[in-house]
C-alpha cells in the first residue's frame, strides 16, 4: 500500500472511532508475561491499528544505521489505565525476519557457569548419598 492509502485509512478510522468509547489494554491472566492477552472492543482495536499504521508510515522516513534501532512513540492515552502493562513506543528496524544479523550478542558460557553446574551436581550427589546413608542407619537401628 502507498502512504496515501494508509493515511486515508488512518483518517477514516480516527474519524469514526471516539476515544472515549474505545477499550483497549494488555493484561496478564496467569503467572507471567508469557500468559498475556489483549482486552479490547472494536473501537479500541481500530485505534490501536491506527497507531501501528502511523509507525509504519514513519518507518519509511528513517535512515537506518547498522545495529541501531529507531523509536516511534505511540499515543495511547486513551487505553485502559488499569491494564497490567503498556507499550510506550515501537522500535523500528530495517532487518527482515530471517536476517542472521543479531541485535544482541550470542551468550558464551563462562568458567563460572561451568563451576556452578559442577557444584550443583556435586551437591545433588552428596544429598542423595547422605539420604541413602541415613536410611541405612535408621533401618539398622530398628
Amino acid at each position: 500500500m502507498t502512504d496515501e492509502e494508509l493515511k486515508k485509512i488512518i483518517s477514516e478510522l480516527e474519524n469514526r472511532n471516539e476515544k472515549g468509547k474505545a477499550y483497549f489494554g494488555f493484561y496478564e491472566y496467569g503467572g507471567g508475561p508469557d500468559e498475556s492477552c489483549i482486552g479490547a472492543n472494536r473501537k479500541g482495536l481500530e485505534l490501536f491499528a491506527v497507531e501501528l499504521l502511523k509507525a509504519a508510515i514513519e518507518s519509511e522516513t528513517f535512515e537506518y544505521e547498522k545495529n541501531k534501532l529507531q523509536s516511534v512513540g505511540l499515543n495511547l492515552d486513551w487505553t485502559d489505565k488499569n491494564a497490567d502493562f503498556f507499550f510506550d513506543y515501537v522500535e523500528l528496524t530495517n532487518k527482515n525476519r530471517d536476517s542472521n544479523d543479531k541485535t544482541f550478542p550470542e551468550y558464551k558460557v563462562t568458567w563460572k557457569d561451568k563451576v556452578l553446574k559442577i557444584g550443583c551436581i556435586g551437591v545433588g550427589i552428596l544429598l542423595v548419598g547422605l539420604t541413602i546413608i541415613g536410611l541405612i542407619s535408621v533401618l539398622t537401628w530398628l
